[in-house]
């Protein structure tokens, strides 16, 4: 990661994972910016080139395959090229390490100046600031399950005691299934049917949700930026922990610190 204190500020985004992902993030930039005119919000490009990008999940369960960090690698060159200083990846399966360490490593070998965003530190972060110790059930694809990501992290943040102050609980793999399905369907989930959201992926979030609070479980992190789109609209008494939202609020802490606005 390279300096960008001497240029001007601007936000970047890989998009295209999935296509409607990267526009909620863009989305939820321009929500977290006070603005009275169209010149108070800062520079902000994405690229959306999800035929660059392979499926995160399936090249963790097949390291064989191409790596998603070469197309992702590409946007944040040609995001840099644009002048973008700060680039978030609205997909939190490619921060396991298994890609995005390979996407650091570019940035850093090529020189290229930009500070690259990570999206489950933020979230990190946010949970430290707003959540009592507990434990925080994750939603997410089945590669960050597997690449163990947010559990890895959020284990290795210590207290003063030296001890975890928040666990990541998983559901069962029965429920995962339903997760996914509503993620990845081609009759009715998110990927496929993004605008309008299908009801059965709601729905399907809905029964998973509705059995982990009944286990006392309260506290969610939609750990897949395709999740809130659905997950969004469930009406519960459960917080809901956006990283896409969080991230966005990252942006733009970095670029104009000064007109940020929580929401």
């Amino acid at each position: 990661m390279h300096s960008t204190e001497n240029k001007r500020k601007a936000i970047g985004i890989v998009g295209g994972m999935g296509p409607y992902a990267g526009l909620d993030l863009e989305r939820k930039v321009f929500d977290s910016v006070n603005a009275s005119s169209d010149q108070d919000f800062p520079d902000v490009m994405m690229i959306s080139a999800s035929r660059l990008i392979p499926d995160r999940s399936y090249y963790i369960l097949h390291p064989d395959t191409e790596n998603p960090c070469i197309g992702i690698s590409y946007c944040v060159k040609k995001l840099a090229d644009m002048g973008a200083t700060h680039v978030a990846i609205p997909c939190n399966t490619a921060h396991s390490p298994i890609i995005l360490n390979q996407v650091k490593r570019f940035i850093e070998v090529n020189g290229i100046q930009v500070t690259l965003m990570n999206i489950v530190e933020e979230t990190f972060k946010w949970v430290k600031e707003n959540i009592p110790a507990k434990k925080i059930v994750l939603y997410a694809t089945q590669g960050t399950y597997y690449s163990k990501v947010y559990n890895t992290f959020f284990d290795s943040q210590k207290n003063e005691q030296g001890q975890s102050e928040y666990t990541i609980v998983e559901p069962e793999a029965n429920d995962k299934e339903l997760i996914w399905n509503a993620i990845y369907s081609r009759d009715y989930g998110i990927k496929a049917f993004s605008n309008p959201i299908q009801n059965q992926a709601i729905e399907n979030f809905r029964v998973v949700t509705e059995k982990m609070y009944a286990q006392g479980y309260d506290t969610f992190i939609m750990g897949c930026t395709e999740i809130p789109l659905a997950m969004g609209r469930l009406r519960m008494p459960i917080t809901k922990i956006d990283p896409a939202k969080i991230m966005a609020q990252a942006l733009v802490k970095a670029v104009c610190p000064e007109r940020l606005r929580i929401f």
